[in-house]
């Protein structure tokens, strides 16, 4: 099974020495040199893993973070600093934090360290929802499945198709999805949700998703 790791580290020579290592072991790498960047990243696409350096340009990998843990986005995610001291170390798990590596390190002593992470991650929370007799997601790696096939579909619309299910034949309000989609960084958009409820009715037909004038919308497929 392949998995994607965001790779967040201004060293471009160690973070393409990280991409080719990991790309080697079955990961898909995305690669960010700036906080904003990987923030930006993280709110467009799935991943299963965030490895983080601390000291990077515009938001800095505790910050970034907590901003994601804010958003309710539970990734598991490392830290790989060079910030080696006993209060560093603390932010880093009480930010959110799953494991901290401090540099220099071992390339195989880090891959020990994510499968293991990724591998606790699937245990505990590997939940599958089934859709319908075709389609599942799986919460854990935040995909959306068509017989077993992966389909593609943005982050905003796995997170918003989620909240449907989980609240199937209930009422699911425009204030729920604001707060599920948005952090309290980023600009609401409402014609954005018109946007996302047009893309699951693609996949699931017209008919998948009822439109509660006012209020929100109720899954029904």
């Amino acid at each position: 099974m392949s998995y994607k790791i965001l790779i967040l580290e201004d060293n471009r020579l160690l973070l393409h020495t990280l991409e080719d290592f990991l790309s080697d072991h079955e990961c898909e790498c995305t690669l960010c040199e700036c906080g904003k960047e990987a923030l930006q990243k993280c709110y467009q696409e799935k991943f299963d893993l965030y490895l983080l350096d601390v000291k990077v340009a515009d938001i800095n990998g505790f910050e970034l973070l907590k901003e994601l843990r804010g958003a309710n986005d539970m990734t598991p995610t490392i830290f790989v600093t060079s910030l080696s001291d006993q209060e560093s170390v603390a932010k880093g798990f009480l930010t959110g934090g799953d494991d901290y590596i401090k540099k220099p390190f071992d390339l195989q002593e880090l891959l020990f360290r994510i499968k293991a992470i990724l591998s606790r991650s699937k245990e505990l929370v590997d939940t599958k929802i089934t859709i319908n007799e075709h389609y599942y997601i799986n919460l854990s790696r935040k995909r959306l499945y068509y017989c077993d096939a992966e389909l593609d579909i943005n982050l905003k619309d796995f997170e918003l198709l989620s909240l449907l299910v989980r609240n199937r034949g209930k009422v699911v309000t425009k204030e729920m999805i604001k707060e599920t989609l948005w952090s309290s960084g980023e600009d609401i958009n409402e014609g954005s949700i018109r946007v996302y409820i047009n893309n699951l009715k693609k996949i699931f037909g017209k008919e998948s998703i009822l439109n509660i004038r006012s209020i929100g919308y109720r899954f029904e497929a």
